[in-house]
């Protein structure tokens, strides 16, 4: 009896440190170390431009431009965990093409952008981006997020619904909350989380367009969270990728699924 005790209390003592451990570090589990990435070439790449963004006196991302034409509104794009904006080229070109200037948002900590790699600074940096393109530029301003830039950008929609066009959220969650509760089942994860990051709550208000990439094949962030979102938007479009994964969704987008995005959204190209 003694040694059962003894083991029940070690597995107890073994519990609560972990449980402390996700609570105090739980910024560095969401936002763990960027790798090493190229940074993006200024200047010109072929039909468009790219420069480094400093709204503020301090980098916050990069800016791409159509060459050679006045875009005809802003795409912030926020990245997702354990990337940088230097891996959003690819995307950003997709709204250049239709005559859009994209904004490779920056989180602190990542990238070529000192600071602290919390969530907090994270969603105040994406919130910032917003305020600081408003006041840059003149038309509509589009948000695009990817996995953890989704949430990002769903927090920023929030009290700033008449500031955005519309909304594109690739392989979201509806809360993290909801997906933390399913990979770490054991612990009570509401009361471990700095913040639930609730999608569907931040965007409950919002009456623009909401646009939902989901990967039938997504084993990070399960497609039922994408399903969810969009099912409890009233506005809100889904678009399932079905033999595609978290992080290869973008080889999945043809060119008609980008058009189907892009009607939806109401983007009008450039003419």
């Amino acid at each position: 009896m003694s040694l059962l005790f003894s083991a029940l209390r070690f597995a107890l003592v073994v519990y609560v440190v972990a449980a402390v451990a996700l609570y105090v570090f739980q910024d560095r589990l969401l936002l763990p170390p960027v790798p090493s990435v190229t940074d993006i070439r200024s200047g010109h790449h072929g039909d468009y431009e790219v420069q480094a963004w400093y709204p503020s006196g301090g980098y916050s991302g990069y800016v791409v431009t159509p060459d050679g034409r006045e875009p005809v509104g802003t795409v912030l794009v926020y990245h997702g965990n354990a990337e940088s904006a230097e891996n959003k080229q690819s995307l950003a070109e997709v709204f250049v093409r239709v005559g859009y200037r994209a904004v490779l948002v920056e989180y602190p900590g990542h990238g070529r952008r000192p600071g602290a790699r919390t969530m907090r600074a994270a969603l105040a940096a994406s919130r910032s981006a917003l305020s600081d393109a408003r006041a840059q530029w003149t038309g509509p301003v589009f948000l695009a997020g990817e996995s953890l830039g989704a949430g990002m950008a769903a927090q920023v929609v929030s009290g700033n619904e008449s500031a955005v066009a519309g909304v594109l959220l690739i392989t979201p969650w509806d809360s993290l909350e909801n997906v933390a509760s399913e990979k770490l089942r054991l612990f009570p994860v509401r009361w471990i989380l700095h913040s639930p990051f609730d999608s569907v709550d931040a965007l409950k208000h919002y009456v623009g367009r909401v646009v939902v990439v989901g990967c039938e094949q997504d084993t990070l962030i399960p497609v039922w969270h994408a399903e969810r979102l969009a099912r409890l938007h009233p506005h809100a479009q889904l678009l399932l990728l079905p033999g595609a994964g978290h992080n290869d969704w973008f080889s999945s987008m043809t060119t008609d699924r980008w058009r189907d995005v892009f009607c939806w959204l109401q983007v009008a190209p450039a003419q």
